[in-house]
């Protein structure tokens, strides 16, 4: 697919007069107005305040307060689902029951308060698509571990906290979210702790030894890594945080998004591509139907993220060996980030060792201007277990990367911006493999030698502007120092590799009779030359002296 049709403004044509599902709406607004499953759709639920028979009944006050708190609900949905779903509370109602003496709930109370409704209210609760039943007026259970709770499968959940809260708010939206089918939302974190011991295997000792950040480099995910269930920071389903569902929640299990919206780079040629932030939606209120919705909605022919599933090999305790599995990968773009969040099985990695491994940390993207290769995050796992030292398994070596993927895919991240549609980040896609990695320095095209064909790809690019390919391609298109340009410091590189292999005389020779086509690229490579010499004679001088060695290897 080409890559220009997703840097198209394509406007979605359900945005544009209609509303999705096909009803009709203001320009440029998305409505729901059919209810197409537990996420998309327009929907009445009834909201339980959970009283003791003695205490003073529900408020207008009250109400007015529980009121304000269901818009904010609704305008968080309606951003989050571009516009496809909205659950408006048609009974706010006073639920008298007995509590204990320290004003607890007894005995099966969600169904004492659903039949004291059932037969004071005349409302049948399990009629209505969700039933929120609001604890805040009475006392936690001894020992109560959650400040929310859903039942699975159901339409009922509890919320503990003030409602009126920040934080009151914040747990029943992440309760909602189960109701209509996300998860938790988690991270991957590096941690070595008391309950936690992340190895590394050490191939030339031929033995695991324990993580260390200063001696291995930061990784994201080293054997034995914990996913904290909650860890994410920036989505309500995770830690303490009113941030939108993650692309993965969106795409998978609420269906907001689809998979033209999120694509598989592997289907994607080379290139640039724009990601949209798909968190700046703007909610839009339908007096007439009393709905929300949003202004425009997702577009259909935008991205707003990328996924695909890629093969690794994963450790299997009862078996005691590596075995291939598959993991889901997922990018997406936030507004006001610098960089792309990469996603690991929905669970949120750490690609900024900047931010630290602090549970609340909130730089994780990979930021503007870096690039990372896919084998970066891992080809061996394991999900470190609480309490379990994974070197105590006596686990066999795992495979070498180039030994579980024979290719694998390159991301850099360009630059961010913004348009009429909204924000982005420009990201490049490329792919490399073993033999870029470890083949002869400079064969630009990959088949193992050094040679004429090499130098015409070398010349042909040289004074091109290579800012939009990822790390490998730019290198493949000549730019041997990694410094993002092909000049006169890569052009001593290419040198010196010819030299090595093929000699004084092979590389005069190849200078004498260039190719058809090929002396534009090379005057402007001898002008860069000359230019440099004046600018730099330093630097000549010293990469003049390197050894290949030291010089143009993939990090």
């Amino acid at each position: 697919m080409a890559a220009d049709r997703w840097i198209a403004r394509c406007a979605a044509a359900c945005t544009v007069g209609w509303a999705c599902f096909g009803g009709p709406a203001a320009r440029g607004v998305t409505l729901p107005t059919v209810n197409l499953s537990n996420s998309q759709g327009s929907y009445e639920g009834v909201y339980f305040v959970i009283r003791d028979v003695n205490a003073a009944p529900l408020s207008a006050a009250r109400i007015a307060q529980i009121e304000e708190s269901s818009v904010k609900t609704r305008e968080f949905y309606a951003a989050n689902s571009g516009g496809t779903y909205d659950l408006r509370y048609a009974h706010i109602l006073d639920v008298p029951l007995t509590l204990d003496s320290n004003g607890r709930r007894i005995g099966d109370w969600i169904a004492d308060a659903e039949n004291y409704v059932r037969s004071q209210y005349g409302i049948e609760p399990e009629s209505y698509h969700a039933n929120l039943f609001d604890v805040s007026g009475t006392t936690p259970d001894e020992g109560q571990g959650w400040s929310g709770l859903a039942w699975i499968p159901s339409n009922n959940y509890a919320v503990q906290p003030d409602i009126t809260s920040n934080w009151g708010q914040i747990v029943a939206d992440h309760e909602l979210g189960h109701r209509i089918g996300a998860p938790h939302a988690g991270a991957w974190r590096s941690i070595n702790d008391a309950n936690y011991t992340p190895y590394v295997y050490d191939y030339d000792a031929g033995a695991y030894v324990e993580y260390n950040q200063s001696v291995h480099g930061y990784q994201s995910t080293p054997l034995g890594v914990h996913r904290d269930e909650y860890g994410n920071p920036f989505d309500v389903m995770g830690n303490i945080s009113h941030g939108h569902f993650n692309v993965h929640e969106k795409l998978n299990s609420l269906h907001w998004l689809t998979e033209d919206q999120v694509a598989d780079p592997n289907e994607l040629e080379e290139g640039v591509y724009r990601i949209y932030a798909h968190d700046d939606q703007q909610a839009y209120y339908s007096r007439r139907d009393d709905t929300y919705g949003v202004q425009d909605g997702y577009h259909a022919d935008l991205l707003y993220g990328l996924t695909y599933d890629r093969r690794v090999v994963e450790y299997n305790n009862s078996r005691n060996r590596f075995g291939y599995s598959f993991q889901n990968v997922t990018l997406e773009y936030r507004t006001g980030k610098d960089g792309l969040q990469f996603y690991l099985d929905g669970a949120v990695l750490d690609l900024d060792p900047e931010g630290g491994l602090d549970r609340n940390n909130g730089e994780r993207e990979l930021e503007v201007g870096q690039t990372i290769r896919e084998i970066d995050f891992g080809t061996a796992f394991y999900q470190g277990e609480e309490g379990v030292d994974f070197a105590a398994l006596s686990s066999p070596p795992p495979q070498r990367p180039w030994e579980v993927m024979s290719s694998w895919l390159e991301f850099a991240v360009l630059g961010t911006g913004a348009d009429s549609i909204g924000s982005y980040v420009e990201l490049a896609i490329g792919t490399a493999n073993y033999a870029v990695e470890t083949g002869v320095f400079a064969d630009l095209n990959i088949d193992g030698l050094l040679d004429r064909a090499d130098w015409d790809i070398f010349t042909a690019n040289s004074g091109v502007d290579l800012d939009t390919l990822t790390y490998t391609n730019r290198y493949l298109h000549g730019d041997l120092d990694f410094d993002g340009d092909n000049d006169y410091r890569d052009f001593l590189l290419f040198k010196l590799s010819y030299l090595e292999l093929n000699g004084a005389a092979a590389f005069a020779s190849m200078l004498a009779v260039p190719e058809p086509g090929a002396g534009a690229g090379l005057l402007i490579l001898l002008w860069l030359g000359q230019r440099h010499r004046l600018r730099r004679p330093e630097g000549d001088a010293a990469i003049a002296g390197e050894t290949l060695e030291n010089v143009g290897s993939l990090g």
